[in-house]
């Protein structure tokens, strides 16, 4: 059975959204950062369940954090979302109860908030916020409470390389793409658009996309092959804060293809292999850019060098990162213990190039006879992205 969503526009009939999304957010002015804009996407459009998602974008001061996450809010309807450039605990506390339900909430610098960080930490993992205070009125000292409920789904910028370790294991992160090609790309544009060369937006652009995200219905979303991924992760700690961002991509990829997913008998949106390899691409991006792969590069770069001791100057030229980039990786080793101090002042001793790094997700995985046949989804011949495989695994 089809999900009985009413069908809006011409959207609701696209097999694969995140393709068409990588076309409309490159008329909305954005260069390059597909990858990355999809992300921000299925983050903010996961604040419609009942786990969201949450990412750190990461980059240098104009690599263009705030272009992306702004390009990619303009796609969520008003209602779904909330823009903030700075915020204290006390107005997180007092906020209305539902004034972060079920939405999107745009961070503009984590320094700008980084304040109210507790606060945010609890509301991503409790999904709810209990604040008593002493309030003075004519009647003399009181006591109150306030309640703001959640989930909400927080995309964040900033350009820290490493953040508070609670906060880390709540986190999907990106870095922007800093390389002399992608600015030679953005100064292009940005001269194109001073010689009026440039392709003008679409008027009715983001209207289509929030009237499809209008009409999602907040179906629960099943996973019925969630099992052989528990199976086939390593057993290791990390995999206990990895596994479930890999399934909240699979699922909300699921939520936002419900149009094109089927129900099962109890009104759940059935996810697809299709699914899956959407997340299988754009989690291990996330994966490789995060603070631990940063640590990765630098005990690569104090082994090569060869010495039995090195400097900071030493990684900074093995990484070719700025000082305040490899202190901050620099500490995050010495928590590990890949690196320690060493005899000498600011230097420092490579205790263990063990970094775990490799991932190794299945490269397909299996529906039963029930699950395959039940779909109503489209062949995947219809499926575009050339980052994906394209073929579906068969019946088990």
């Amino acid at each position: 059975m089809a999900a009985d969503t009413p069908i809006v526009g011409d959207l609701c009939s696209e097999p694969d959204l995140l393709y068409r999304f990588e076309n409309d957010v490159e008329l909305a002015g954005l260069v390059g950062e597909k990858k990355n804009a999809k992300i921000v996407l299925l983050v903010a459009v996961s604040a419609k369940l009942q786990s969201p998602l949450n990412i750190s974008v990461g980059g240098t001061s104009s690599a263009g954090k705030n272009y992306l996450t702004g390009t990619v809010a303009r796609f969520i309807p008003e209602q779904d979302k909330k823009i903030l450039t700075g915020m204290t605990p006390k107005v997180l506390m007092h906020s209305k109860e539902d004034e972060f339900q079920h939405k999107a909430v745009f961070i503009a610098e984590y320094e700008g908030v980084a304040a109210a960080d507790y606060a945010i930490r609890v509301l991503q993992s409790e999904r709810e916020i209990k604040w008593e205070f002493v309030e003075t009125s004519k009647d003399g000292i009181g006591r109150k409470g306030n309640s703001v409920k959640g989930p909400a789904a927080f995309i964040q910028a900033t350009t820290r390389v490493t953040l508070h370790p609670e906060n880390e294991t709540r986190l999907l992160f990106l870095q922007m793409d800093e390389s002399a090609q992608q600015t030679r790309a953005i100064n292009m544009r940005q001269a194109q658009e001073a010689e009026k060369k440039s392709v003008a937006c679409p008027a009715d652009l983001y209207t289509k996309w929030h009237e499809l995200l209008r009409s999602l219905q907040q179906k629960p979303v099943r996973i019925p092959f969630a099992t052989q991924l528990a199976e086939a992760l390593p057993e290791r700690v990390r995999s206990r804060r990895d596994l479930p961002k890999l399934l909240g991509l699979i699922e909300v990829s699921a939520y936002l293809h419900q149009h094109r997913r089927a129900l099962d008998q109890d009104g759940n949106i059935v996810a697809r292999p299709e699914d899956y390899y959407i997340a299988k691409t754009l989690f291990e991006h996330c994966y490789y850019t995060g603070p631990e792969s940063k640590v990765g590069e630098l005990v690569k770069a104090a082994k090569e060098l060869g010495k039995p001791e090195v400097t900071v100057f030493d990684l900074m030229m093995g990484t070719s990162w700025c000082k305040s980039k490899t202190y901050a990786v620099l500490g995050r080793a010495e928590e590990l213990g890949n690196l320690a101090q060493g005899d000498r002042r600011g230097c420092y001793r490579l205790m263990h190039d063990h970094v775990e790094s490799l991932l190794n997700l299945p490269a397909k995985v299996r529906l039963s006879a029930d699950d395959f046949h039940a779909s109503t989804a489209p062949s995947p011949e219809n499926f575009h992205d050339s980052t994906v495989p394209r073929q579906v695994d068969g019946v088990s």
